[in-house]
């Protein structure tokens, strides 16, 4: 995490902990102590919005979620249940995780464009 989000880790440790992350290289804070805070930050935190999955929403969001949820799949029922049911909506994805997608887009318009303007 430190090496992939140090700002957002940082930020975290602070908030949450009131611990400055700067404490780890002066040695008044050891490495096994820092990692044992991240590891444990809350959902939500800006590191596990970083990272992406579960730890991105808090317990508040998932609970809106499921009752999102319950009341589509209620209403598709009632409605007929005609069509594709509802389904349950993706944990956010991780910063390092968008940029791999928006990489893999800009290459794929790069070919296209290579392939059908450069003509």
């Amino acid at each position: 995490m430190l090496r992939n989000f140090p700002g957002q880790l940082e930020a975290d440790l602070h908030r949450f902990y009131q611990v400055d992350l700067a404490d780890m290289y002066r040695g008044s804070i050891t490495p096994r102590k820092v990692a044992v805070l991240a590891l444990n930050l809350p959902r939500g935190a800006q590191t596990w919005r970083a990272v992406g999955g579960a730890g991105a929403v808090t317990a508040e969001v998932e609970a809106a979620w499921i009752i999102e949820h319950t009341l589509l799949r209620v209403a598709h029922g009632q409605a007929g249940g005609k069509g594709k049911a509802p389904e349950m909506r993706d944990y956010p994805a991780g910063l390092l995780e968008e940029a791999a997608k928006a990489a893999f887009t800009q290459s794929r318009a790069e070919r296209f464009r290579q392939k059908h303007l450069t003509k």
